[in-house]
Formats: C-alpha cells, sequence, structure tokens
C-alpha cells in the first residue's frame, strides 16, 4: 500500500511542476450593494471560494469561479408589508453560490508581483429567507449574472502565490418578487500550481 501512495503522490507531484494551471482558495468577505443592500446592510465576514486557472498564452488565463457568502441582518421595528404590519424581530438571511467562467490577464513578469483584470460570467444560486416570529418566507433562484474583479498576486515561492482581489457581484434576477443582487466581495487567500 506505502508503494502504490509514493507512486500517486509522484504522478502528481510530476503533474503539478510541469503543468500551467493554478488552483485557488480564499476567504470571502462581501459588502452588500443596492438592493441587497436595502436588505442587509452591514459588512458580512462569512465565505470562502475555490478556483481554477488555466493560461491560454503568457498573461491571459481561462478558468472557473465557485464559493459561498452568506449574509445575515438582524433588525428589530415594526414592518409594514402590502396590508400586513407586524412587530418584533425580523431576521433576513441570503446565501448565494457563484459559478462562474472567468477570464485574467496579468500584468508584470512571471515570479514577480503580479497585478490582474478579470472577469466573470455564469450563473448564481441565490437563497433569501426572511424570519419574523413563526412567520418565515424563502426564495430560491438561479440568476445569470457578470463579477468584474481587480486583483494582485504576491509570491510565496515556486510553487505558490499568496493573492487579494476584489469583485463586484451582480446577479439579474427575473423574479418580481425579489430584484437583482449585488455585493462586492473582498477575497485573500492562496493559488498553487
Amino acid at each position: 500500500m506505502k508503494k502504490y501512495i509514493i507512486i500517486v503522490s509522484l504522478l502528481v507531484l510530476g503533474y503539478h511542476s510541469y503543468s500551467q494551471n493554478m488552483h485557488g482558495l480564499n476567504y470571502s468577505m462581501a459588502l452588500p450593494l443596492g438592493e441587497t443592500g436595502d436588505l442587509i446592510s452591514k459588512y458580512q465576514w462569512r465565505g470562502f471560494g475555490v478556483e481554477g486557472k488555466y493560461f491560454v498564452g503568457d498573461q491571459v488565463t481561462l478558468g472557473w469561479q465557485s464559493g459561498w457568502n452568506t449574509m445575515y441582518q438582524g433588525e428589530s421595528g415594526t414592518f409594514t408589508e402590502g396590508t400586513q404590519t407586524r412587530a418584533g424581530t425580523k431576521y433576513t438571511w441570503l446565501n448565494v453560490w457563484p459559478m462562474l467562467a472567468t477570464f485574467n490577464y496579468l500584468f508584470g513578469t512571471d515570479g514577480g508581483t503580479q497585478p490582474y483584470l478579470g472577469a466573470g460570467i455564469g450563473t448564481y444560486w441565490v437563497e433569501q429567507r426572511t424570519q419574523m416570529g413563526l412567520f418565515s418566507e424563502t426564495y430560491s433562484t438561479w440568476n445569470f449574472g457578470i463579477a468584474p474583479e481587480l486583483g494582485v498576486i504576491f509570491p510565496v515561492n515556486l510553487y505558490s502565490n499568496f493573492y487579494v482581489n476584489v469583485k463586484y457581484n451582480y446577479g439579474l434576477n427575473g423574479s418580481d418578487d425579489v430584484g437583482n443582487y449585488s455585493w462586492m466581495t473582498f477575497n485573500v487567500g492562496f493559488l498553487w500550481y
């Protein structure tokens, strides 16, 4: 068994040492904007992301990005919706899962600090839940969306990098029940070859 583990490890190491791929994992924080900011106005600290970047040129990558951000806010007061008025504490949750195809253009040279511009296009699965006392409403929707991105990659060693980026996420919603979703994410993470 030990022999098989060593062989598989050497194959994986060989693949990564000759590949032109980067894979990443990041911690993601969110700032709700627009109609999303009307629902949840506070800065949010819960989220993560995963991504893959595949070089198609010296400074151009195509890839994918996914992750999860949760946004939450509790608010006390009197709330009127339609013909109903309720008094108490209203809790609002928003969970979003982007699934995007990405494009990035890297500036600078390989092995040095590289600022980059990018964009993602794809779909967002959004679950919006509002609860007040015993009453709860949940909307789950798929939304087409875009995510322009600005970031910097800092080399750590030959096979790994530290990176930071800012993304503006905008999900278009086709439903009249909920509006469009928009938020900024501030991400900190590692990329490895």
